[in-house]
C-alpha cells in the first residue's frame, strides 16, 4: 500500500479539474484515485463515504490514499532460470549438473588410479624417514659453548717446542687429570697446560701412557684452572657406550697449527675401520673413525664431541699428502681424518688412571690397509691371552670368525671356524657385532691377575651350537 503525505496532497490539491497524471511508469486517472480514497475512509471509520458525484472534486480534508491490488505480483522471477528476488530457484539446466557432477567422479577415479600406477612402478624401497633440521647451527654453537673449556693446550719438548691438544678429564685429589695422545708427550718430561682464557702454561706430570693406542694422562695442581673445573668424567657425556653413527654432526676441538683453540665441525664419515699408521718407523695397524672434521696439526689430543655434547673420540691422526713413484701418483686429500673413539679411549684411560698403563692384554691387528682389502671389508683381529693362548678372527659377513691358530701357542678351547657372539665376566656378557673399534674396547676393559680368581668368557658359535670358552685369571676393570 502506498500513502501520499497530508501536508504534500493539501499543497498540491486544485479546485481545477483533476488531470491524468503520468509517472513515467503506469498512467493514474484522477477518478480512481477518487474512488480508491472513498474506499480507504470508509474501510478506516466504518462510516460511509460522503457522496462523490460526477466530476465533483473530493472536500480537502478528504485524506486520499491510493490502493494498489495485492494480487498484482511484481515480484515476477529473473531470467536465466538460477533465482528470483523471491527467492524462488527455477532450474532448467539439470543436464549441466549431471554433466559437471559425472566429470568430477571421473576426475577423481583417474587421479586415484594415476598414483596408484606412479607409486607401483617408481617404487624402490620404503619410505625414507623424516630428517629434522631444525637449529642445527645453533646446536652447533651450543656444543662449543659449552665444551670449549674441557679442551686446553699442551706443549712439550724443549721451550715447549711441540704443541698439541688435551682434554680436562677430572678433578680429584686436587688435582685436575688431563687426557691426550702419547705422541703429544713427544718422550718429554717437559709437559706444560694451558687452560682456555689463561695467559699462563702450568707444568704438567705425567701419570701414565699406552704407546699401542696413543692414549695417556698427565696432570696439574687443581688451584691453577682459572674457572670452575668442569668434570667429564663421572658424568654422562663420557661412556664407553656413547652411540653415536655414520653421518651424525660432529664437532672438533683443539690447539689448531699451535695457534690457539679452535672448533671445526663435520660428520662422522666411516664409524669404524682399521688404518696402517706409519711414523718415524713406528708401523701398525689400529681401530679409527673417520670424520670430515678437520684434526689439523696441533689439534691431536683434542676433543670430538656429538651435537648433543657428549665425547665420542679423540683427535689423534690426520691423512696428510704422500707422493708415489711419480707425479701422477700425487695424493692430495681433502676432509679425511681418523679419530680414536671412545669404546678404546674408555677403558685404556680407566686403566691409565687405575695402574698407570693401558693394560696387558696382547692385541694386535692383521695388515688391513684402506687400500688392501683381500679377505674382509672390515678387518682381520689377533689376540694374545697370558697362560692362554692366541687366534686370529676375521671379520666374514659382518660376523667375527675364527681364522687361523697361533703356531706357537695356539689358543686353549678356540678351534678355526668359530664365531665370537660374545665375550664378558660371569653374568655380564657384551654382544659383538661389525663395529671393529667397539669389539677391540671390549676386550680391552679386561686385565691379567692369576690370583683374581675370575674367569673371561668367550662365548663361541659352533657349528649351529653355543659353547663357552674359559679364559683363566682376567677380571673386568672398566
Amino acid at each position: 500500500m502506498r500513502t501520499m503525505d497530508e501536508k504534500n496532497e493539501q499543497e498540491n490539491i486544485t479546485a481545477s479539474e483533476p488531470q491524468a497524471s503520468d509517472t513515467g511508469l503506469i498512467t493514474v486517472d484522477p477518478r480512481d484515485v477518487a474512488v480508491a480514497s472513498e474506499r480507504a475512509i470508509t474501510e478506516r471509520d466504518g462510516s460511509a463515504a460522503p457522496a462523490v458525484t460526477g466530476d465533483t472534486a473530493p472536500s480537502e480534508n478528504v485524506r486520499r490514499t491510493v490502493h494498489v491490488d495485492s494480487k498484482v505480483d511484481y515480484d515476477a522471477p529473473l531470467g536465466g532460470g538460477y533465482a528470483s528476488v523471491k527467492g524462488k530457484t527455477v532450474s532448467n539446466n539439470r543436464a549441466v549438473w549431471i554433466v559437471l557432477i559425472v566429470m568430477t567422479v571421473m576426475c577423481a577415479v583417474i587421479g586415484v588410479c594415476s598414483s596408484v600406477l606412479t607409486g607401483y612402478f617408481m617404487r624402490k624401497g620404503g619410505t625414507p624417514p623424516t630428517i629434522d633440521t631444525e637449529g642445527k647451527y645453533e646446536q652447533i654453537a651450543g656444543v662449543v659453548a659449552a665444551r670449549k673449556k674441557c679442551v686446553v693446550e699442551v706443549t712439550s719438548g724443549p721451550a715447549g717446542s711441540f704443541r698439541g691438544s688435551g682434554v680436562v678429564m677430572k678433578l680429584e685429589n686436587d688435582r685436575i687429570y688431563i687426557l691426550t695422545n702419547n705422541h703429544v708427550l713427544n718422550n718429554s718430561s717437559n709437559v706444560s697446560v694451558k687452560f682456555e682464557g689463561d695467559d699462563d702454561y702450568w707444568r704438567a706430570e705425567v701419570v701414565g701412557y699406552d704407546p699401542y693406542f696413543d692414549i695417556a694422562v698427565v696432570s696439574v695442581p687443581a688451584d691453577v684452572a682459572p674457572y670452575e673445573v668442569y668434570e667429564l668424567d663421572g658424568s654422562e657425556y663420557f661412556k664407553r657406550d656413547a652411540a653415536y653413527r655414520e653421518g651424525d654432526i660432529v664437532v672438533a676441538i683443539g690447539n689448531a697449527m699451535g695457534y690457539g683453540l679452535a672448533c671445526y665441525d663435520g660428520i662422522i664419515s666411516r664409524a669404524s675401520e682399521l688404518i696402517d699408521y706409519s711414523d718415524d718407523g713406528d708401523s701398525k695397524t689400529v681401530p679409527v673413525m673417520r670424520t670430515t672434521a678437520a684434526i689439523n696439526a696441533g689439534m691431536s689430543g683434542g676433543a670430538l664431541f656429538d651435537s648433543d655434547g657428549y665425547f665420542i673420540g679423540l683427535n689423534t691422526y690426520r691423512l696428510a699428502n704422500t707422493s708415489g713413484s711419480g707425479a701422477s701418483h700425487d695424493t692430495d686429500v681433502e676432509d679425511t681424518s681418523f679419530v680414536t673413539p671412545v669404546s678404546i679411549v674408555y677403558p685404556v684411560y680407566k686403566q691409565i688412571m687405575e695402574y698407570g698403563d693401558g693394560g696387558n692384554i696382547n692385541v694386535s691387528y692383521m695388515m688391513q690397509t684402506m687400500k688392501d682389502r683381500q679377505n674382509s671389508e672390515i678387518g682381520a683381529i689377533t689376540f694374545y691371552f697370558r697362560d692362554f693362548g692366541g687366534f686370529t678372527a676375521v671379520y666374514k659377513k659382518g660376523k667375527l670368525t675364527v681364522s687361523s691358530l697361533d703356531l706357537n701357542s695356539a689358543a686353549r678351547g678356540i678351534e678355526v671356524g668359530d664365531v665370537i657372539e660374545s665375550v664378558g665376566v660371569g653374568n655380564n656378557k657384551v654382544a659383538l657385532d661389525n663395529n671393529i673399534c667397539k669389539t677391540v674396547g671390549e676386550f680391552l676393559r679386561y686385565r691379567h691377575n692369576g690370583a683374581s680368581g675370575t674367569e673371561l668368557s668367550i662365548n663361541v658359535s659352533r657349528g649351529g651350537e653355543s659353547v663357552s670358552v674359559r679364559v683363566t685369571g682376567y677380571y673386568r676393570v672398566a
